[in-house]
């Protein structure tokens, strides 16, 4: 034969087709043996599939011996041989050669319920593993397993998979008897069924074969079903154990299949069936007359009609619709509706759990996993009980084994016997359900298709010698899933039936690059190979790919094979060309069992050509029917073609297509791998001893319409595929019909996915959908994409939330591979005149095909609507596939621009929000994206940034550390990969640069130092911050920076890295710069990326000369560089004070093991060479990732915010005074004013150095030195800060002295050092000044100059939030000196010039310093929180002094009679003196014991209660008999709860602060309100986020106010989100039909389960004194917030969570009085708008919360006759309004106490004593007199001064 290679290489006859291989076992090879094949099968089908079962499978034969035994017909020995039933010895002889193991090869009498070997007995278990043992290959393997997880380092930067391990056969044997025991123990037993949802791992093959053993029936549910398909499947099969896994690996990232999949189905589900009868037993108990209950259970069957398994709220909805209507009719009250309603639901919610067991696989060791333990069980738990009894057995039969290691070092006939002791295999009958696997239908409800233990064993494994010339030593790869016929009946029976090994994937066979696949074939040697065609469309689509797959060694490949979906000749011809040139077209499905049409391995009669057809086996009768048109004549059953003759009614009339033309595949006739039935009747599924009862059918009506009767006289198996039979006799195949369509070999009837979207109507009364259909659109690598046609009802219109909810509804209900690839609307269906709608027309229209005669049409005009909406979805469609601008990956997009003809420039965007860390799959997805930017010459250079702008790129996902990496091996695939892919950029022949627009720590600073140029914008961040976790830098940091820095500063740049790297501290970009860490830092109008978009135009203009090839060459000569010792001496480097100190602070914080591990990678980097510096670094990085006291404990510490402090940075902390002659030197240079300097804007220089006070971290352990004023409170010298655009320097002459700074100094409530990186935290806020500098921004506006005196405002607003428009305060509002890093007690301040205010009327410079703060306040709690209004009455705390003394005299000033709280009889007459009507003295005897909190218990509450009436009495004598209208509150613990007793019925309590203690107490007022009443007196808008709780401290399910409540929340179209006691009420309320008007539903009792230490107090817990031990004080609120607040804080924040609201706070919180947990939700309400509501009678009982939740936070809590309302600083706009009001006398500025600077700690100690005289309090800083107004006066005053000289000592201030 003369041959021909074609342009691939590829050997071809001068017909084209590929020159055959040579066959080794294959028996078919000619024409002439499928010739004779044919004639025998359909002469004798018995004899001809009994000749081949014989051969392929074991049979049992009870009369061999004395035991029995397995045998197989022996060519060889022509007679039977094998192995005794009870010993495992061999056997031969033991039976005639004329012996059949079966009674009747082939019994039709029942078609089409065809059996095959009636009366023979097999095993598919045994002839899958115990054969091969008892043979003496029990060391082969049988599987090897690679899991989805890779690494790219592996294999010279090739790649390799993470997991990777073979299965061998002898522990395929014990695996299988142990999950067999194990289904023992579980109470099943044969015939029973099971259904296994698990990732494709060995696990699953593993419970699959001990299912087989027993004779268990099984059904494997493929995981990318939703959990509502995997619902109906569990009940359809009556499956008592569900398998599933923790979870599985899908590119890289976890999915959790218990919580995603296992526990829904079960758990929010109900058999349909069960839901009904559930409804009419209720009614019965209800004694509902006749005739209602009829048409509820009418109600419930319409709104569910069709469906398998329902939620609860979806009978509830048809419930509820009953009830309506009923209602209307008058037949049932209110009331009757009522009970009806909470009855059925209750009864709903108490159904019988589903499945006896759910057994859970640990794959991949998730550790919150929810647990049902009288449900949920451990697979390992149960195989290990399993193996304990296997040994024990194994004893008992004389087999000395005491381990599983001792078991499989047994031999292999040894082994089998030990294992026989315990599991023999069941010899079971021939057609005894193996397995039934669920396919889609042209009907929602699912078609369980049932295979047996022998013909389909013995068909399925007789293809692979006729199909792939398979032999022992064979090594198949099948991309599959277990849960489809491919991966049951190839990847897995085939290949264990004929000795093949098979390759199981957890992953996809193209990720993470389209080479992964012919990695896999290399590696394993793979000789067979086979997946569906949409992969290969992937990997055709992109030359890179293309390249990807060719580096691999394929030619170990002698065969692959499509399946399942129509290929094309294009996609044949490249798989020929790129893959292996025997790629064949094999066509089968679920029903089929095994291959039915394909090319014969080594057969040249059948030439094999790029053409996509493929050859009907001979056995199966293949053909391409048509119906015949009434003109023709049409065909009947020849039985010499072996179709066969059916007399029964229907079916269409039919002839054969000519040759040509298209038409539908049938097969003619049976044979044994066909499915015998669809699974049905399973109360007739009664097992009779190894058989099942003769008279079971399964659903056999179904099986025989379905598939049987579809033409007229003939039993001809149909399932609707097209195909085009030609005059050679091959097919090509064209897909399915109108029904059903094939997405990435996922076939799904159109049907159900219409019925999917229809069920929105009857979810949604308001549903705009009127109708819909589906096609199936072809998709350039899918194949099919559903496209859905809705037309809406009349008068509405599909927007893009309808558009997201359908979307959802169908991945909900038939998973996500059904979801329409868009859902078009159109405004008619083209249909018939008798009403038809013609999807036939829509399909072809989509094709592009002639849509045929439109003359029967009623509506013709439909199909130019529906031409134009197809048209411009196509145009959609192109634009998208054939878009050059962008390539878009799951982490990561590159946008490709052109710079000029030729050159492109790629723009590299990582794309991980919200801070675009570099997990595994982003580290993978960027291997493979930098090594294609390496291989194209049309891309110039390379652009790193990331998506948004705040972040670059933050490093690694510590979460996964935590959670996925549990070894070594493990945790070094993510060194590997990234210091793969940031040396792939380092190295690279282009320029790379660094667009740095946001934070850069860990990773991302790694990622951008391997980078040629690195631009930064100001805001940027640097740092290596993984010593905090207990690590260090994995991904090149302990190498590229030392090497870099160095380069830039010798041993001063190596320090600085050591510093980064032990310190774990960031530098900002301008202290970057100074390093070299970035080469520019952008300024004016360009931004980063932009910039090195300028500087790639440079380089394709400029070439060599440009700034990027510049800096490309030196790169490349520092690598080269970098490869040797490093040239500074790093012992020098070490011998450094500050050093020194960090690394005993590392020891200190428990950080010395990560220290040491960094400081062995930097070594071995520097003295080494940087390659094997990176390779200890990774393996350093590794250890220690997975050390339980290193990484493991930094993470849980840093997640749980309990990480010890890192060291200072160098220089970071400075005590004035510590070296006075620096200061000496600083003053004398002007780089530091003395204390108390004249300063004289824009003539005296603003210096470098500053004073200030504040608190320090300790040098020696980071940590802050937070504790009282005089010892925490330090005098230190500090930088003097650059004012922002918008902002100004001021130098200060007071500041205010306030409680704001007690909280910074003692760090309660929380650290202020929480909001910034600096060392120190100057105290102060507010104040007065001179305006020393001004940002460009705020100089542009004029408003400031340099110069003016001005007030500081005591805090900062984000002023460009759109909140600030509704108050300044809920913009991100800090107060100075505690929540932001800097205050005004220094000499200097940076702040916001918006904040500064000019000084109102004629006010001393002291006393316009002082009263922002203090009468601010007050003026906001007065005028904006109270809204007070003269006559009424108010009652003040603390009103001697301070605040209290300014709202006193402020409240009476506006005309309200106010009476004051003090501590003494001394200070009552200051309180009338200031205008108050009356003084309460807390110390009076006949109330001082009254002043506690109020106590826990009823009776401790009422008699606290009533311990306060002598108060109260006082309070009314003081005010005419009348209680306080008003109160405000700041004293603390004691005051407060007696405060809120004094108050009246509808009075407001505000408070802005706790002087003493933080755990508040009340006792709330009498009196109820409507909820809805009380969310329309809170505001409650539409579309509000409100939780309500329901049901507390009870386990009853109904609850009747929180039924109103929520019913409430949707009458005011807010969204609601309801949290209840227990699973049952959450269940209940689920099922109550509220649908989107719930968001969710989090359950305490499930919060229990799945999160550790969880806790739901009964109040919010006691917290200790503050003052008396601030740590304890601190872990309290710590405990309380980690067990209970972030918990349920999550829950919630998960359902909620929106752009617009990150953490998914409510909006509204609808609170409970029979329960306290005020502390909780005050603490989760929005801040400043939150509002927590009760509507209950909260008369006597007893509430507690953390009060700095509630004044810091400005939140409110509404009781139905009482109000308390967080307060705190004023806003800028009040202000100004304070200032005209001081102006116009309506308000007095008190005088206040000035302290000299000196003794600021003396006067903080007294205020946090409690001890303190004045009402206000400042600090004099540069000051010269007192008593001084205006400006010049000052200036004036300083001029005639004393010398400086004086103010260094401290004389002047």
């Amino acid at each position: 034969m003369a041959l021909s290679l074609g342009s691939s290489g590829v050997a071809t006859t001068p017909e084209g087709a590929v020159v055959p291989p040579t066959a080794r076992v294959s028996p078919l090879r000619t024409r002439e043996d499928f010739a004779r094949m044919r004639a025998a099968a359909i002469a004798d089908p018995g004899a001809f599939h009994g000749d081949i079962a014989r051969r392929a499978l074991h049979w049992f034969a009870r009369e061999a011996g004395a035991h029995g035994a397995w045998l197989t017909w022996d060519d060889a020995a022509q007679g039977w041989s094998g192995f005794d039933a009870a010993t495992g010895a061999p056997v031969t002889g033991a039976m005639p050669a004329d012996w059949t193991p079966w009674t009747r090869a082939f019994d039709d009498a029942e078609a089409p319920f065809y059996r095959w070997f009636a009366g023979g007995r097999t095993n598919a278990c045994f002839n899958e593993v115990d054969r091969h043992v008892l043979a003496g290959h029990g060391a082969e393997a049988a599987l090897v397993f690679e899991g989805d997880r890779w690494d790219m380092s592996l294999d010279g930067g090739r790649g390799g998979p993470v997991d990777c391990w073979p299965v061998s056969r002898r522990a395929l044997l014990v695996e299988t008897a142990k999950c067999a025991l194990a289904l023992e123990a579980l109470g099943l037993r044969r015939g029973d069924r099971i259904a296994l949802n698990m990732p494709n791992i060995p696990q699953q093959v593993f419970w699959m074969q001990g299912a087989k053993r027993l004779g268990i029936v099984y059904t494997p549910v493929f995981g990318g079903f939703s959990d509502k398909t995997l619902s109906d499947r569990i009940h359809d099969a009556g499956a008592r154990v569900v398998i599933t896994a923790d979870g599985g690996y899908r590119n890289a990232q976890v999915v959790p299949f218990k919580t995603a999949y296992t526990d829904p189905a079960l758990d929010d589900y109900v058999p349909l069936v069960v839901a009904r009868d559930t409804v009419r037993r209720t009614l019965d108990v209800l004694s509902v007359p006749a005739a209602d209950a009829q048409a509820v259970l009418g109600a419930v069957d319409e709104t569910l009609a069709g469906e398998i398994t329902v939620q609860r709220a979806d009978v509830m909805r048809g419930v509820g619709r009953a009830l309506r209507t009923l209602g209307e009719r008058g037949t049932v009250d209110a009331a009757a509706a009522s009970r009806i309603r909470t009855a059925v639901a209750a009864a709903l919610v108490a159904t019988p759990p589903r499945v006896d067991t759910v057994v859970v696989v640990r794959h991949t060791a998730q550790e919150e996993l929810v647990w049902r333990p009288e449900r949920d069980r451990w697979a390992h738990e149960l195989t290990d009980a399993a193996l304990a009894l296997l040994l024990a057995n194994a004893r008992e039969a004389g087999i000395a084994v005491h381990t599983e290691a001792e078991l499989l070092a047994l031999d292999d006939a040894t082994l089998v016997r030990a294992v026989w002791a315990s599991v023999p295999p069941a010899p079971l009958d021939a057609e005894f359900p193996l397995f039934f696997i669920y396919t889609s239908g042209s009907t929602g409800k699912p078609k369980g298709v049932v295979h047996v233990h022998g013909g389909w064993s013995a068909g399925v494994a007789h293809t692979m010698r006729t199909c792939f010339d398979a032999q022992p030593g064979d090594v198949m790869y099948v991309v599959a899933d277990p849960g489809w016929i491919t991966g049951q009946a190839y990847m897995l029976s085939a290949a264990l039936l004929t000795r093949v090994t098979s390759v199981l994937t957890e992953g996809a066979p193209v990720f993470p690059h389209a080479g992964r696949f012919a990695s896999i074939v290399e590696r394993h040697k793979v000789s067979i190979f086979k997946a569906g065609v949409t992969f290969l469309k992937a990997v055709m689509t992109d030359p890179q790919n293309v390249a990807d797959v060719r580096r691999y060694d394929l030619s170990t490949l002698r065969v692959a094979t499509f399946c399942a979906e129509p290929t094309s000749p294009a996609v044949q011809q490249f798989a020929m060309e790129t893959v292996t040139p025997w790629y064949i077209n094999s066509y089968w499905a679920t029903e089929h069992g095994g291959i039915a049409f394909t090319h014969f391995y080594g057969n040249g009669d059948f030439p094999l050509r790029a053409d996509a057809h493929t050859w009907a086996l001979p056995w199966v009768l293949g053909d391409v029917w048509v119906p015949a048109e009434p003109h023709e004549a049409p065909d009947a059953p020849d039985a010499a073609r072996g179709e066969r003759a059916r007399t029964g009614p229907g079916g269409v009339p039919w002839r054969r297509a000519a040759d040509g033309e298209k038409g539908e595949i049938v097969v003619a006739a049976p044979y044994p791998y066909l499915a015998r039935t669809v699974w049905g009747d399973a109360e007739g599924f009664i097992v009779e001893g190894d058989r099942v009862a003769p008279s079971w059918r399964g659903d056999l009506r179904r099986w025989s319409d379905t598939y049987w009767t579809r033409w007229q006289g003939a039993w001809a198996y149909t399932q609707g595929d097209f195909a085009v039979r030609h005059a050679d006799g091959s097919f090509s195949l064209h897909g399915r019909s109108d029904d059903v369509i094939n997405v990435s070999g996922h076939r799904m009837g159109t049907e159900e996915i219409e019925g999917a979207i229809l069920r929105d109507k009857a979810l949604d009364p308001d549903s705009p959908v009127g109708n819909v259909i589906v096609v199936g659109a072809p998709h350039r690598e899918k194949g099919l994409v559903p496209l859905a046609f809705v037309r809406p009802v009349a008068g509405r219109k599909l927007t893009q939330e309808d558009k997201r909810r359908l979307t959802e509804l169908v991945r909900r209900e038939k998973g996500a591979v059904a979801v329409p690839g868009d859902f078009l609307e159109v405004k008619q269906f083209p249909e018939t005149r008798s009403g038809k709608y013609m999807r036939r027309m829509v399909r072809t229209l989509v094709e592009g095909a002639p849509t045929g005669d439109a003359s029967t049409l009623r509506n013709p005009e439909s199909l130019d609507e529906l031409r134009g909406v197809i048209a411009a979805w196509q145009r959609k469609q192109k634009l998208a596939d054939e878009q050059e601008l962008f390539a878009r990956y799951r982490y990561v997009k590159v946008q490709y621009n052109t710079v000029a003809p030729g050159a492109r420039v790629a723009t590299v965007y990582v794309t991980n929000p919200p801070v675009n860390a570099l997990n595994e799959r982003a580290l993978d997805e960027l291997n493979i994206v930098v090594e294609h930017l390496a291989r194209r010459d049309d891309v110039k250079a390379v652009v790193f940034t990331g998506e948004g702008t705040s972040s670059f790129v933050a490093g690694a996902d510590i979460r996964q550390f935590l959670e996925e990496m549990h070894t070594v091996e493990m945790a070094r695939v993510l060194p590997n990969n990234a210091q793969l892919a940031f040396g792939r950029i380092e190295r690279m022949g282009k320029p790379c640069v660094a667009a740095i627009q946001g934070v850069a720590l860990g990773g991302g600073m790694e990622f951008a130092l391997a980078c040629h140029y690195r631009i930064a914008d100001p805001q940027a961040r640097f740092g290596q911050p993984e010593i905090r976790l207990r690590l260090l830098p994995g991904y090149g940091g302990t190498q590229r920076l030392p090497r870099l820095l160095a380069d830039a500063r010798g041993i001063d740049g190596v320090r600085d890295a050591l510093d980064l790297i032990l310190g774990g501290r960031p530098v900002d970009a301008d202290e970057a710069l100074a390093m070299g860490l970035v080469d520019v830092v952008t300024d004016g109008g360009d931004d980063a990326l932009s910039t090195a978009h300028a500087l790639v135009r440079e380089l394709v203009a400029a070439g060599d000369a440009s700034t990027l090839a510049r800096a490309h060459a030196a790169r490349q000569a520092a690598v080269e560089r970098w490869a040797r010792p490093g040239a500074v001496d790093l012992d020098a480097a070490l011998d450094d004070d500050h050093l020194r100190m960090v690394l005993a602070q590392l020891d200190w914080a428990g950080r010395g093991t990560a220290k040491a591990r960094a400081l062995d990678a930097i070594r071995t980097g520097w003295t080494e060479g940087m390659p094997a510096g990176l390779a200890r670094e990774a393996d350093r990085f590794a250890e220690g990732v997975v050390d339980p006291e290193g990484g493991k404990a930094g993470i849980r510490e840093f997640m749980e915010k309990r990480s010890a402090p890192l060291p200072i940075r160098r220089g970071g902390v400075r005590f004035a005074g510590a070296d006075a002659a620096w200061e000496r030197e600083r003053i004398a240079a002007g780089e530091l004013l003395p204390r108390g300097a004249a300063f004289y804007p824009g003539v005296t220089a603003v210096p470098r150095w500053q004073y200030a006070f504040g608190v320090p971290k300790d040098p020696a352990t980071g940590a802050p030195r937070f504790g009282a004023p005089r010892d925490a409170e330090r005098e230190l010298v500090v930088p003097v800060g650059e004012p922002g655009a918008n902002e100004a320097l001021v130098y200060v002459l007071t500041s205010e002295v306030n409680f704001n700074d007690i909280w910074a100094i003692t760090g309660i409530p929380v650290s202020s050092f929480d909001n910034h990186e600096l060392d120190v935290q100057v105290t102060g806020s507010g104040g007065i000044g001179l305006v020393a500098r001004l940002g460009s921004e705020a100089r542009a506006e004029g408003r400031l100059k340099v110069g003016d005196l001005v007030v500081i405002y005591s805090g900062q607003s984000a002023l460009l939030s759109p909140l600030a428009a509704r108050d300044p305060m809920y913009a991100d509002f800090a107060i100075q000196g505690y929540e932001t890093d800097f205050g005004s007690h220094a000499q200097f301040l940076v702040t916001q010039a918006p904040q500064l205010h000019p000084v109102p009327g004629d006010l001393t410079l002291e006393q316009a310093g002082s009263y922002v703060l203090n009468l601010g306040t007050i003026v906001r709690c007065l005028f904006t929180t109270l809204e007070v209004e003269p006559g009424r009455t108010m009652f003040v705390e603390g009103a001697a002094t301070g605040t209290g003394l300014e709202a006193l005299k402020a409240g009476a000033k506006s005309g309200v009679r106010t009476t004051g709280l003090v501590s003494s009889a001394a200070r009552a007459q200051s309180v009338l003196d200031a205008g108050g009507v009356g003084a309460i003295d807390r110390t009076d005897p006949r109330w001082a014991s009254a002043f506690t909190p109020v106590p826990e218990g009823e009776a401790a509450t009422a008699a606290w209660i009533a311990a306060g009436e002598a108060l109260v009495a006082e309070y009314k004598r003081l005010n005419g008999g009348r209680l306080a209208d008003y109160a405000v509150s700041h004293a603390g613990a004691l005051a407060f709860p007696r405060t809120f007793q004094l108050l009246a019925e509808g009075g407001t309590l505000a408070f802005y602060g706790a002087s003493s203690g933080y755990h508040f107490t009340f006792t709330g007022k009498p009196g109820t309100a409507a909820p809805e009443a009380m969310m329309r007196r809170a505001g409650v808008r539409a579309g509000e986020a409100v939780l309500v709780y329901y049901g507390p401290r009870t386990a009853e399910l109904v609850d009747a106010v929180g039924l109103e409540m929520i019913e409430a929340v949707r009458a005011l179209g807010a969204r609601c989100v309801v949290a209840t006691t227990t699973d049952g009420q959450r269940e209940f309320v689920q099922s109550l039909g509220f649908e989107d008007a719930v968001a969710g539903i989090v359950s305490l009792e499930e919060l229990g389960r799945r999160v550790h230490g969880f806790a739901w107090p009964d109040t919010m817990p006691q917290l200790p004194d503050a003052k008396r031990d601030i740590e304890a004080f601190r872990a309290a609120v710590r405990d309380f917030q980690d067990r209970t607040l972030k918990p349920f804080g999550s829950a919630v924040g998960a359902l909620l969570r929106s752009p617009d609201n990150p953490r998914g706070a409510p909006d509204v919180v609808l609170e409970r009085a029979g329960h306290d947990a005020l502390g909780t939700s005050t603490s989760l309400v929005k801040p400043f708008t939150g509002r927590v509501l009760y509507a209950e009678d909260c008369g006597g009982r007893r509430f507690a919360f953390y009060a700095p939740q509630v004044w810091t936070r400005q939140r409110r809590i509404l009781m139905p006759t009482a109000t308390i309302a967080g307060t705190h600083l004023c806003n800028a706009y009040e202000v100004a309004r304070m200032n005209d009001m001081i102006a116009a006398g309506l308000l007095e500025v008190t005088e206040p106490t000035v302290v000299p600077w000196g003794e600021l700690p003396v006067a903080h100690q007294a205020m946090w004593e409690n001890k303190h005289a004045g009402a206000n309090y400042v600090v004099n800083h540069a000051l010269p007199a007192l008593g001084l107004r205006g400006r010049d006066a000052l200036l004036e005053a300083w001029a005639a001064q004393a010398s400086p000289g004086d103010a260094v000592k401290g004389e002047g201030a």
